[in-house]
């Protein structure tokens, strides 16, 4: 890597840090096509007036059912594989849903919860004295809950795979009364994440709405004014690593709004209408579960927009990909890791061999350069143009190392967010002493053997220029152990295995030129 490349890869690098930690958690808030939406909830049913079907029918508002806060609960628990979901008996809501495990790592004290009640609530006309029945089948679960009144009878049904992080509630509003009924009809989800949810000042955590174009989010103790969103895809709370959401049931319109005491919780909408004798049916999908790339694309919501990978997630989603399909073979991801090294070198290699080749020949010709600058000073231009005549000559570019350096920043920029964003690696281990490749090495060897590397490389990369300059660059392989200590050890074992593979090349190269 030559001297260039150093400092334009820890200049990169210096931003990146100054990025994300003065500017990662900044929202994305939608401001396009926006309109002032009405809140969800008792408050804005009272608040809006009613929309008549036609001039000549007779509609019957009923209030929804507001978010109460309850000094004592009465829940009970559905337990699957991969979930434990526990109901509020009297609403008929999620109280609080647990993630026990994602593949072969378990995490029983992954609690999306409220401190305020249910954590999913369902707001539709208000009832209450649910009664609830549970059935159990082969492969799934399915929970009902049934309560009215003078006019309607709600039903919520939850059909829960046990083998599944994905699952549905169905809510039914059947209209028993001589007229036509009109409500709200939505979903709360929060305040809050929980208890036990990774806290990263780097990644974002917090309410979050997709449009089908673009993600709006906001940290809950930003929110003052609500945030709306029209015609939500899905809305839900995220962690770094995991994700409670509600998607679709033809909501409306959705808010990110405050709660109080640096508390927000987001909500979607929509107003149903139902006449005499008939009734309204409403899925909505619920996720609750791991942020894994491929098991959220395979949902037609676009669940995998919850996971920040930045502006290079063209490279980002490619290498997360090659490291998923690596683990299936080797079963290790510090070895895919050191496999993906590999693709990457044999990708850019042509590029990197013009480059290190064009270096070692600018080393050589230094002699003669200093002669034409000794022989045209004070003449700049026959200086220039004898300078061109020598490169020509002998097939020097002076710019020779500037692409493969253009190529490296976004590389290491997107498999940085692949690595810091994937849950895959998170509890992965990778050998000895290293046994969670998405946290830092605790005992620094890696980076330590990553420096000592990067001053090798240095030695053998070709020199020339100001000797100030010179003596600056023999500190960067300092720099950059320091800078890598707290890095993830997947980006570490990444940079350190580039290193030894561009020294093996440059020792190639050096032999090849410097016997010609």
């Amino acid at each position: 890597m030559d001297k260039r490349t150093v400092l334009a890869i820890g200049l990169s690098i210096l931003v990146l840090l100054i990025f994300q930690y003065f500017y990662a958690p900044t929202p994305v808030i939608q401001t396009d096509n926006q309109t002032q939406t009405e809140t969800t909830g008792s408050e804005s049913a009272q608040k809006a007036p009613a929309e008549q079907t036609s001039e000549s029918i007779d509609v019957k508002k009923l209030d929804s059912t507001k978010e109460e806060e309850k000094t004592q609960v009465k829940t009970f628990n559905v337990k699957t594989n991969n979930l434990k979901i526990t109901f509020n008996s009297d609403t008929g809501n999620i109280y609080t849903a647990t993630i026990l495990q994602y593949k072969d790592k378990e995490f029983p004290d992954l609690i999306f919860k409220s401190e305020n009640g249910d954590y999913l609530n369902v707001l539709s006309a208000s009832v209450s004295g649910y009664k609830h029945t549970v059935n159990e089948f082969n492969n799934r679960y399915e929970v009902q809950f049934v309560g009215e009144t003078k006019d309607i009878v709600i039903n919520k049904t939850y059909i829960i795979k046990k083998d599944s992080y994905f699952f549905d509630l169905k809510v039914t509003i059947s209209n028993i009364s001589d007229q036509t009924i009109q409500t709200s009809l939505g979903v709360v989800i929060g305040p809050g994440l929980g208890k036990g949810f990774e806290d990263s000042k780097y990644m974002f955590s917090g309410p979050l709405i997709f449009n089908g174009k673009q993600v709006t989010k906001e940290d809950p103790e930003d929110v003052e004014e609500p945030i709306n969103v029209d015609n939500p895809s899905w809305l839900g709370y995220t962690s770094k690593y995991f994700l409670f959401s509600a998607m679709n049931g033809g909501l409306t319109k959705a808010a990110i709004e405050s709660k109080g005491d640096s508390k927000a919780v987001v909500k979607g909408s929509k107003e149903v209408i139902v006449n005499p004798l008939d009734k309204s049916v409403t899925t909505f999908p619920i996720f609750v579960g791991p942020k894994e790339y491929d098991l959220l694309s395979s949902y037609k919501f676009e669940l995998e927009e919850s996971i920040e990978f930045g502006i290079f997630s063209f490279l980002s989603i490619p290498m997360l990909q090659i490291l998923n399909f690596t683990y299936d073979y080797v079963g290790n991801y510090g070895l895919a890791i050191i496999v993906l090294t590999f693709v990457i070198k044999i990708i850019t290699y042509p590029l990197t061999q013009k480059s290190m080749t064009s270096m070692k020949k600018m080393q050589v010709l230094q002699p003669e350069m200093t002669k034409i600058r000794e022989k045209f000073k004070g003449e700049p231009q026959k200086m220039n143009a004898a300078m061109m005549e020598l490169y020509k000559k002998h097939g020097a570019n002076p710019m020779g190392g500037c692409l493969p350096m253009v190529i490296q920043i976004p590389i290491f920029i997107a498999l940085y967010k692949t690595l810091l964003v994937s849950i895959e690696l998170k509890g992965s281990p990778f050998i000895f002493w290293i046994t969670d490749l998405s946290q830092k090495d605790p005992y620094f060897i890696t980076p330590i053997l990553m420096g000592l590397s990067m001053f090798l490389q240095q030695r053998m990369t070709p020199t020339g220029g100001d000797p100030t300059q010179q003596k600056i660059f023999m500190f960067l392989p300092l720099v950059f152990t320091f800078i890598f200590l707290n890095f993830p050890a997947g980006l570490v074992i990444y940079w350190l295995t580039n290193n030894v593979l561009t020294i093996i090349q440059q020792y190639f190269i050096n032999r090849k030129v410097s016997a010609k």
